[in-house]
């Protein structure tokens, strides 16, 4: 059979059209697959630059904290900003820049906003705002330099830290960590004898537990409590310690009743009561904590313009919190013999739990709830003792119903606010105890509270690209 020409022309011309279009397609995809990458490599590299900005930022505030202007000069209650800076690659060539802008902390806090917004060299983007700010002491639910034990019924919220070891029954929502690797735990915490984890027990979820983890160090709450004397001469409350001439006590402390937009300060005699208990794990002493008499001031006081209270004496407090206040109890410079407490026995409520309202109390050695307490007792504050106990000492035949705290618990030695027998009744204390952390404390404690160390990353987060 015989073809004629031109036969495989249209054939020819057919594949070829395919094969143009397939590899079209191909290189299409090829190209637009590049463009992905490089954009998607841009991208990280943006965000890599924006993070620069907030550890450049980090840096600056951990060598001059009260500079909120990237050492220009500050003018108006801020944010601050944007400052420019160039973002060089490891050869020393500019790669990019990012823009930062920083807002001071804000109603008394101590936590610093920085915005940073990164580029590229081709104008690629990315913005992280960052909480930067030194963590405090109110970071934790509860933190102790002593051992402690928690119960198959107890829970917790936010973090736990011990600096000597945890016996853990109960239920974790957060962290619960240890500074210690192990240890061997005393019998009034459930120790067997036997050396144990530093954190242990049949609680969890064990996928919190930390240890060992750095210590937290109690001991720098002394320099803590002259940075907060200082502050409350500069603009602040101060109350001196209560002396005659002849260096002798006039009273027996201070109180403090809070009134929301004021507050009210008189001074207080007290009797003795009835608690201190010796042996085993526990020591505590015999306090003067009962109000009998107290001479009050003519009129109230208005809230200090810092929201700083020192006091160098013992001090009584209760009432209504309107505002952000720390409240801080010592005798400087620091003696044993004359270390000072803070009682409680009146209910101390916040009028509103939006993070706009907050307290916090710091005692040179105990803060004690009195035997003549109220039955249904409410103390929303963070309460954080130095050098000893934050605690309901054991007063005989004296049974209350329930104690609700919302904040959060600092002590030295062991807490507790019931007392039980060996059939797990309660023969002292409160009978049903409730502890809610307050969340908003992490990042925007009471003003100037105690820290625990360095300047770090609080909280992190990227803007959405609009």
């Amino acid at each position: 059979m015989t073809r004629k020409s031109g036969y495989f022309l249209p054939l020819v011309l057919t594949y070829s059209v395919i094969a143009f279009i397939t590899i079209g397609a191909i290189l299409t995809l090829a190209y637009s697959n590049f463009n992905v990458v490089k954009k998607q490599t841009n991208s990280v590299s943006a965000l890599n630059i924006a993070e620069a900005g907030i550890n450049y930022y980090l840096w600056h505030l951990s060598h001059n904290n009260l500079d909120y202007c990237d050492g220009n000069s500050c003018s108006g209650p801020g944010p601050f900003g944007p400052y420019t800076h160039q973002f060089k690659d490891s050869l020393g060539n500019i790669v990019g820049s990012y823009k930062i802008t920083i807002t001071p902390p804000a109603n008394g806090g101590t936590s610093v906003s920085v915005r940073s917004e990164g580029s590229t060299s081709n104008l690629e983007k990315r913005t992280i705002v960052a909480t930067l700010g030194i963590p405090s002491f109110a970071q934790y639910s509860f933190v102790t330099n002593s051992e402690t034990w928690f119960g198959s019924t107890e829970q917790t919220n936010g973090l736990v830290h011990s600096n000597a070891g945890i016996h853990y029954d109960g239920t974790a929502n957060g962290v619960v960590s240890s500074a210690i690797q192990s240890y061997v735990p005393a019998g009034c915490f459930g120790g067997d004898g036997q050396t144990h984890n530093g954190i242990w027990g049949n609680g969890g979820p064990t996928t919190y537990w930390q240890f060992p983890v750095p210590q937290i160090d109690f001991n720098q709450l002394t320099s803590d409590l002259s940075k907060l004397q200082i502050a409350a001469i500069t603009n602040g409350i101060l109350l001196p310690t209560l002396t005659n001439s002849s260096n002798k006590k006039t009273h027996d402390g201070y109180v403090i009743q809070l009134k929301g937009g004021t507050i009210r300060v008189g001074t207080v005699d007290a009797s003795q009561d009835s608690g201190g208990l010796n042996g085993g794990c526990v020591n505590h002493p015999k306090y003067n904590s009962i109000m009998q008499t107290v001479n009050w001031e003519s009129s109230d006081r208005a809230l200090p313009g810092n929201g700083i209270i020192y006091v160098a004496d013992n001090v009584w407090v209760y009432g209504t919190v309107g505002s952000r206040l720390t409240i801080a109890s010592g005798r400087l410079p620091d003696t044993q013999s004359t270390n000072t407490n803070i009682f409680l026995q009146n209910d101390i409520t916040y009028s509103a739990k939006d993070g706009s309202v907050a307290l916090g109390l710091v005692s040179q050695s105990d803060l004690v709830v009195n035997p003549n307490s109220e039955d249904d007792l409410e103390i929303d504050a963070f309460l954080l003792s130095q050098k000893g106990h934050v605690f309901r000492p054991y007063y005989p035949n004296n049974i209350k119903t329930k104690i609700s705290i919302y904040g959060g618990i600092g002590t030295n030695s062991w807490w507790t606010w019931s007392w039980v027998n060996g059939s797990n009744q309660t023969v002292s204390g409160y009978q049903s105890t409730i502890s809610t952390y307050d969340t908003y404390l992490a990042l925007n404690p009471p003003p100037q509270y105690p820290t625990t160390g360095s300047f770090a990353v609080l909280s992190w987060k990227e803007e959405p690209i609009l």
